[in-house]
């Protein structure tokens, strides 16, 4: 008797995304439209920072003129060189969103992608959503197969989630064929990489870009009906193998529970308030809330931060030298916070990270590190708390304790804070209102989002 028809996980999902219909609802859909604006927002305030500029410049070399604006303004580019510079203004800032399955960016290499093949391939609002929609399902169930633990060791999850996911996102937007989709998701495996080590340098933030890039490359070849081995994420040497741990449960166990549409309500999108490492948002919020019982900064004797071995792992630089390192270290986010009661895009230039107050107090701040246990979820939760204790020269001490993550589930992004952000990055308010209340039926490109310039590039060309 023959054995049935098992579908692997690229087959699956792409037998899903290929339909006509989702079968997502309303909710689904809003959360979509809430992430076009809040990363569409990152790219443009992105612009004109040092890493975005090194890939519009490397893009540009040989290529006297493509056609593709790059989002922010800039000059034309082709359509894949076009999603590497967006994915590197999303990045740049570190203000875009992330996801706990797979510890990635998940938005920022999607919609680098999409919103340039929007300049070739007409979408609706429906369409660019249920696209983005896709390109989360995928990232978020192969993180769910890998765990933390592929994290941990030391992948940049946006860099080898992130082609993958885009690949699925752009192929549904071209409307491919499940084989189609399929080849092109397994396409886009040959270039997942990235390392974390690069955390502090450009590249963490280049790898956005590339990771946008290559998924959609990968797309367009699986367009043209390139093929790639669709049984590779459980193989011999495949994907669980070569980048998993012992603690990953692979896509076959995985596939078990994977509830295809319901992504978003299982691990809702983390949207950032502020524009610094996911770790460091936890000990901003504890910071700011503790500068409002402190008179007098120079009223504070000693700073203790309490939080888990691996998230400063990834946070851990200390009086910072450059605006990524100043992103990527808890101690400076948290004498930001103290001192100044908020935490702004302009507290990572030069003149922020430079001032003597924030430095010495970030040289003065102790860690109280403590390990997961083996095989932990990694989540940024009840499980894994911080807690920032504060002695003053009065002898009196305060403490925050911090349990839920700003911008996630339990303490979501509101439409007014969304909105402050689009302002913050230099956006229009007005169109991200319309934006999230217009007809799915609408072109994006009559909406207005894509023609707005950064405002430091604005400024450039006077």
């Amino acid at each position: 008797m023959a054995k049935p028809n098992v579908l692997n996980f690229s087959e699956r999902l792409a037998s899903w995304a290929a339909q006509a219909e989702l079968g997502i609802d309303e909710y689904v859909r809003e959360q979509a439209r809430f992430t076009l604006i809040d990363t569409l927002s990152c790219m443009v305030l992105g612009a004109a920072a040092r890493q975005a500029v090194a890939a519009s410049d490397a893009m540009l070399f040989g290529l006297k003129q493509g056609s593709v604006p790059p989002v922010g303004g800039g000059s034309m580019l082709s359509i894949t060189g076009a999603a590497l510079a967006n994915g590197a203004r999303a990045a740049a800032l570190d203000f875009d969103d992330y996801e706990l399955s797979g510890s990635s960016h998940a938005s920022a290499p999607v919609l680098s992608a999409l919103l340039s093949l929007a300049h070739k391939v007409p979408m609706t609002i429906d369409q660019i959503s249920d696209a983005w929609i896709v390109g989360y399902e995928t990232i978020i169930w192969m993180g769910k197969a890998l765990g933390y633990g592929h994290y941990d060791i030391g992948w940049h999850s946006t860099s080898t989630l992130g082609p993958i996911g885009t690949a699925a996102a752009v192929s549904k937007a071209l409307g491919l064929t499940a084989r189609q989709m399929s080849n092109a998701m397994a396409l886009a495996a040959s270039s997942s990489s990235g390392l974390l080590t690069q955390i502090g340098y450009d590249a963490k933030a280049l790898h956005t870009g590339l990771a946008a890039e290559a998924g959609l490359r990968a797309a367009l070849l699986g367009r043209a009906d390139a093929t790639g081995n669709c049984n590779l994420w459980d193989s011999e040497f495949g994907f669980t193998k070569v980048y998993g741990t012992p603690e990953s449960i692979g896509f076959r166990e995985m596939m078990k529970t994977m509830e295809l549409g319901q992504a978003v309500r299982q691990y809702p999108v983390i949207r950032k308030l502020w524009p610094s490492c996911a770790y460091t948002q936890r000990p901003i919020h504890g910071a700011i809330e503790l500068s409002r019982q402190i008179q007098r900064p120079s009223d504070i004797a000693s700073v203790n931060i309490r939080m888990p071995a691996p998230f400063h792992r990834v946070a851990g630089f200390g009086v910072p030298g450059n605006d990524a390192e100043a992103r990527f270290s808890v101690r400076y986010c948290t004498a930001v916070g103290l001192l100044e009661g908020r935490v702004t895009p302009g507290d990572f230039g030069p003149e922020g990270f430079n001032d003597p107050r924030r430095r010495e107090l970030a040289a003065s701040i102790e860690l109280e590190l403590y390990d997961l246990p083996k095989g932990d979820t990694g989540d940024i939760g009840p499980t894994t708390p911080e807690r920032i204790t504060i002695g003053l020269k009065s002898g009196r001490v305060i403490s925050h304790d911090m349990t839920f993550v700003p911008g996630g589930s339990s303490m979501p992004m509101t439409e007014a804070d969304l909105m402050q952000k689009v302002q913050a990055c230099g956006c229009s308010a007005e169109l991200a209102r319309a934006y999230l209340s217009a007809d799915g039926a609408t072109p994006l490109l009559d909406t207005g989002l894509l023609d707005q310039v950064s405002p430091s590039l604005r400024a450039a060309a006077r």
